[in-house]
């Protein structure tokens, strides 16, 4: 028999009007009627990367029922899978056995405030540096690998602690999280796109899904209805792939930028959750990637290429043959000191970043980068202002400057960190840099425990909770690289946690 707990109850266009009737994928659902349940879940979980998956196992590993991983793409891990595989993680094995005794979660939450610029949740940063080492245990536990000895300091943290999975991505961490959520009896399904929430009053009884659904379009598959026990957890990521919310939300963002995103990260849950109440926050702060390549799409080998190049190389203007930054600065200062070199016709002057060939030939960073043609072996400074129309007299005399503050370890001109900086003798490894779209520090407001927020009635929405970068509020202006995925896997473990106390209390 069905009950009032079996309708569905809201028409998701109401909250975000005629913005959410351009936006792809956001429901207009306006008709009420009894809902037959497909099928059911305790807990369903919207989204397959880093947070999601994370979800899952530690649902599983709390003794919270069956689980059900929902993807509407057609493969597991969203953008968590293409991601330069760094985790900070303040006092971990590796960090000890170099001798680093002076870190803490809470120097790891200094940094985040100073990058944070006043807008950041010092509070919701405490509870994910303390369980930092949690995330760790997760991802040995699971059979994660990471690079042996390999910790180092990276831009806008004070200490090094951050570490890398063995091939430097993030598949490394989400391939294990699948094995082991397998393992433990998560149900995943892919090409699951949400169509709507039902609701019965504030509380998300389950979801209307469209089943295999073909990314992007929306005629494809049919629709079923999932009931969820217990609680629906959103960790579909952010919506940098969205160009229409991205400026709606930030109309000074280049819209010509690329984008660092995978193509399925376009927000439409975001919207679906903000329709029925959930509340926004810091939808306008979208953080670009200082590491991007003009010279590769998407994500691409730059990020990584450039953990080499911001410690023992320089950036260099083309337009004058000058440094202009702290190379080892957070991605906000160094995005916005790099968008400022510019032609006289507003084009990017792309600047470019070099190192020592010799001493990284082998590395696996600069095999690939070298390989995909989007650095190269140049062997001289004259051959370097002669490929990237530099001035050379200035070029040589900027390299000299350098190289007098690498032995100085001072930099008088940006006070950059020289301390892994090294003298550019040559030949060089070159490459042009330029910032791509790659996070959204907007989203949901949640509570410390993940539950979303209504913004009508400032309480929980019940039994909905978000966690990653669906969230909104935490890294405040700019979030610190290797942050992310320590906060998606720590929150996957603490939303399991919130959901077998709520439902404690419940009783």
């Amino acid at each position: 028999m069905q009950g009032r707990r079996n309708f569905l109850k809201l028409s998701a266009g109401a909250a975000v009007g005629s913005l959410a009737a351009t936006l792809p994928g956001t429901v207009q659902a306006k008709t009420c009627g009894e809902i037959n349940w497909d099928e059911s879940a305790d807990v369903i979980v919207v989204g397959s990367g880093f947070a999601g998956l994370s979800a899952a196992v530690n649902a599983k590993r709390q003794g919270l029922g069956s689980v059900l991983v929902l993807e509407k793409m057609q493969v597991i891990g969203g953008n968590s899978a293409i991601n330069g595989g760094w985790l900070a993680i303040p006092k971990n094995p590796i960090q000890l056995a170099q001798g680093v005794n002076d870190d803490s979660p809470e120097e790891l939450v200094k940094d985040q405030i100073i990058s944070g610029r006043g807008m950041q949740n010092e509070a919701a940063l405490r509870v994910i540096a303390n369980r930092s080492l949690d995330a760790y245990d997760l991802c040995i536990d699971t059979g994660v690998k990471f690079r042996d000895g390999f910790n180092i300091q990276v831009g806008g943290h004070n200490k090094a602690r951050a570490i890398r999975t063995q091939h430097g991505t993030g598949g490394d961490i989400t391939t294990k999280l699948y094995e082991a959520g397998v393992k433990a009896g998560v149900d995943h399904r892919l090409q699951h796109y949400i169509e709507d929430f039902i609701m019965d009053g504030q509380k998300i009884i389950g979801v209307k899904v469209r089943k295999n659904y073909r990314f992007p379009d929306l005629t494809t598959g049919s629709t079923i209805f999932i009931k969820a026990n217990k609680a629906v957890v959103l960790a579909n990521g952010g919506f940098a792939r969205n160009m229409a919310l991205r400026e709606a939300v930030d109309p000074s963002l280049d819209p010509t930028l690329d984008c660092t995103n995978a193509l399925g990260a376009t927000g439409e849950v975001t919207l679906t959750a903000m329709a029925h109440g959930a509340l926004p926050v810091h939808m306008n702060l979208i953080q670009t990637g200082h590491w991007g390549s003009p010279d590769e799409g998407g994500f691409g080998w730059s990020n990584a290429l450039l953990s080499i190049g911001w410690h023992q190389g320089v950036a260099i203007s083309v337009l004058n043959g000058k440094r202009f930054m702290d190379e080892r600065a957070d991605r906000k200062t160094c995005s916005e000191a790099i968008m400022k070199n510019r032609n006289a016709d507003g084009s990017p002057a792309y600047p470019v970043v070099f190192f020592n060939y010799n001493n990284y030939a082998k590395d696996d960073r600069v095999v690939r980068a070298l390989r995909d043609e989007m650095a190269w072996k140049v062997d001289s400074l004259d051959e370097i202002a002669a490929k990237f129309d530099i001035p050379a007299a200035e070029l040589k005399r900027s390299v000299t400057e350098y190289n007098k503050h690498v032995k100085d370890r001072k930099d008088p001109l940006f006070n950059r960190k020289m301390d892994t900086a090294e003298e550019l003798t040559g030949p060089f490894v070159v490459s042009r840099i330029w910032p791509k779209v790659h996070y959204c520090m907007g989203g949901l407001k949640t509570d410390l425990g993940a539950r979303v927020i209504d913004g009508r009635s400032m309480a929980p929405i019940k039994n909905l909770y978000a966690i990653g970068e669906v969230t909104g509020g935490i890294h405040g202006e700019a979030r610190l690289s290797s942050t992310s995925c320590l906060e998606c896997l720590v929150m996957g473990i603490i939303v399991s946690e919130t959901i077998k106390a709520d439902i404690q209390g419940a009783v």
